[in-house]
């Protein structure tokens, strides 16, 4: 036989709260005595020394017998101490031992708290002579099996004198010999109360005289009611580790069918107010099945959000979420379910959707999801999820991204022409050249001057040259027709246009695509040497290796043509000659 733990807690030790006093200064005392052990039994792990130690006496209480009146008081002064509905039993078991004391006129009695079948635990014991608490002491059932094996059958024992009764072991002792061979009962008389909560053995009361005693049916009666109120204080605590919102409700533990209508009661206010909370949400929230996608539960935030009501929702049956989504997510919506399939408790999947509003219209949601419930093999039976309205923020994310790509062709545009800038040009440039590097074919550039330019503003003056440089660069671009070709404006009155996978054959033809479009403007210009119209005046160039070489010497040799159109006469093009270091 062993006990496993064993430690004194004195009755002013931590347990107790500020605001929660454990003794009555005018009954109970108020000065703190050190701590004892509750058992001083030596080595009770060895059997010989167990069977030969004499069981402990106790010291006679110093008190006198209560009055049935003041006995009265003080179990009233226990059903109103604040830990008996608290959850604090620490503090409950140390009221009612000390108590307990004083009204059965016992010299100590113990708390011993019943768990599963393995053991019984102390929770206090208060010795009067002493003035003591102690707690800690562990009570393996493996080492008393005999005395538990009967406890949860009886409805309590009371034995006048326990000396008397070891000689002959009487049925009813026969259970106790091992507590009382290993020093845990006293010789004199013994009284155990067992602790019930809704029918389920939760601990046991063991009151101790060192003397042999008989038993008063005023002690009896006294006893039962110390029982009913520790179990009361074992239930409070049970409810407070059960439910926080139960945990500051003060009951009445008279009877069990009051605490079960005072527990129904708070459930349903409980019901009430996350229900509220659940109103007040913005998000839709909504618990649908794994298997088959039909709704459980979804809250009425959605008739805000898409039209629907959730009869609405239930009438849909099962899938309905895919009935509502936008075709394009369905393929992300059947993916995110197979994750949702494969994640841990507590992992979310969430992703964002569109789904039909009732009038027709699509609103973005976004969907968060968690498994709410398993079976047995692990498996998800259940989804709970949150969608939060997205709706205004996607349309921003549009807007910016619009007003980004806006400001992106603006920074990258001629703001007269409406054409391509030098920095877009000077960019393009540079990527297409890598390309003719990278092994693709040849690449082909322009450069376009108006002729005389300068005697046309100074004769129409410089808004009308404004509208020829419009006017010429929208015709440039009718002739330079693939999307990746590039029209800019190179400076001034000059043009230039980049055209990869062309040739020298090619960029010809674009050239004299661009001349006609000119021609075909027919804008007047009286001061031009070569014509009673706009001219322009072209440079070619056509690469098809870049070794050794820098975009700038296709633009060298562009501006060579160029300047060889104009010595020729301008209104032609004419063909630069590249020249490779």
């Amino acid at each position: 036989m062993s006990i496993l733990s064993e430690q004194s807690v004195a009755s002013s030790g931590a347990h107790r709260p500020k605001d929660a006093p454990l003794t009555d200064p005018k009954t109970l005392g108020q000065t703190a005595l050190p701590t004892q052990p509750l058992s001083e039994s030596a080595n009770p792990n060895a059997e010989s020394t167990a069977a030969s130690a004499p069981p402990r006496a106790l010291p006679s209480a110093a008190t006198e017998p209560l009055s049935k009146v003041n006995q009265q008081q003080r179990l009233q002064y226990i059903c109103q101490h604040p830990s008996l509905h608290s959850g604090d039993l620490s503090v409950a078991a140390a009221v009612i031992t000390q108590v307990s004391v004083e009204v059965l006129s016992v010299d100590r009695v113990s708390l011993w708290l019943y768990d599963a079948e393995t053991s019984l635990q102390l929770c206090d014991s208060y010795d009067v002579a002493c003035k003591v608490h102690a707690s800690g002491v562990q009570i393996a059932a493996a080492d008393f099996a005999d005395y538990f094996e009967t406890l949860q059958q009886r409805e309590g024992l009371q034995i006048e004198n326990v000396s008397a009764s070891c000689g002959a072991f009487s049925t009813s002792m026969q259970p106790l010999e091992g507590l009382i061979r290993a020093g845990l009962l006293s010789s004199g008389a013994f009284l155990e109360l067992p602790v019930r909560t809704e029918g389920k053995l939760v601990g046991v009361l063991w009151c101790e005289l060192a003397q042999p005693h008989r038993w008063t049916a005023l002690q009896q009666a006294n006893s039962v009611a110390i029982s009913l109120l520790t179990a009361m204080a074992v239930d409070a605590r049970q409810r407070h580790s059960m439910s926080s919102t139960l945990t500051h409700q003060r009951r009445q533990l008279k009877r069990e069918t009051i605490e079960r209508e005072q527990a129904e009661q708070a459930w349903q206010e409980s019901q009430r107010f996350i229900q509220g909370i659940i109103d007040a949400s913005t998000n839709i929230l909504y618990v649908d099945s794994f298997a088959d996608g039909s709704n459980f539960y979804i809250s009425r935030w959605i008739q805000n959000v898409l039209g629907y009501t959730p009869a609405d929702v239930q009438k849909m049956g099962p899938h309905y979420l895919e009935k509502l989504v936008h075709a394009d997510e369905k393929p992300q919506m059947a993916t995110e379910r197979k994750k949702l399939a494969a994640i841990n408790d507590g992992e979310v999947v969430e992703n964002e959707y569109r789904f039909r509003h009732r009038q027709g219209n699509w609103r973005w949601l976004l969907c968060r999801e968690t498994v709410f419930q398993r079976d047995e093999d692990g498996q998800p039976t259940q989804v709970f999820g949150t969608a939060t309205d997205i709706t205004k923020r996607k349309h921003a994310e549009v807007a910016l991204k619009e007003f980004n790509e806006e400001l992106a062709r603006l920074a990258s545009m001629d703001g007269l022409t409406q054409v391509a800038n030098r920095r877009s040009f000077d960019e393009y440039l540079v990527q297409e050249w890598a390309n003719v590097g990278s092994g693709r074919s040849a690449l082909s550039l322009i450069l376009c001057d108006i002729d005389y330019f300068k005697s046309f503003n100074d004769t129409y003056g410089h808004q009308a040259g404004d509208v020829c440089l419009r006017k010429v660069a929208k015709a440039i671009e009718r002739a330079v027709k693939r999307s990746t070709d590039l029209v800019a404006r190179y400076g001034g009155e000059e043009f230039a246009i980049v055209l990869p996978n062309t040739n020298a054959a090619g960029v010809e033809r674009v050239a004299q695509d661009i001349q006609q479009e000119i021609k075909t403007l027919a804008i007047p210009h009286s001061q031009s040497d070569v014509s009673d119209c706009i001219t322009l005046s072209l440079g070619i160039a056509s690469v098809t290796t870049t070794a050794n070489s820098h975009p700038d010497m296709l633009v060298a040799c562009a501006d060579q043509g160029l300047y060889q159109a104009k010595y020729e006469g301008r209104d032609r093009y004419s063909l630069g000659e590249i020249e490779y270091p």
